[in-house]
């Protein structure tokens, strides 16, 4: 068996300032104005506050009514009224 050529080691692309090299996706604004990466390597870099999830919760759809009036009334989505009245009634 026959050694591999070495290959040469990173180098940064003579057209970096028109892309970046990581590939790693812009910061971008999500829910609540809080600032997400979305990506993998948050288990590295460490993420810039919180991802958000899907969470599967059966309520009545009277209580999903309520949520819907009041999230039309302050002029956020009921994902939005949902997770600011978690927050606010979990402990921290």
């Amino acid at each position: 068996m026959s050694k591999p050529e070495p290959r040469p080691a990173l180098t940064k692309a003579p057209d970096a300032s028109l892309h970046p090299v990581s590939g790693r996706p812009e910061r971008r604004t999500g829910h609540d104005g809080i600032t997400t990466k979305g990506t993998a390597a948050d288990a590295i870099t460490g993420a810039v506050k919180d991802k958000y999830v899907d969470l599967g919760v059966r309520v009545p759809k009277s209580v999903r009514k309520r949520l819907r009036q009041q999230a039309k009334a302050r002029g956020i989505t009921p994902d939005e009224l949902a997770t600011t009245l978690l927050a606010a009634a979990l402990p921290r």
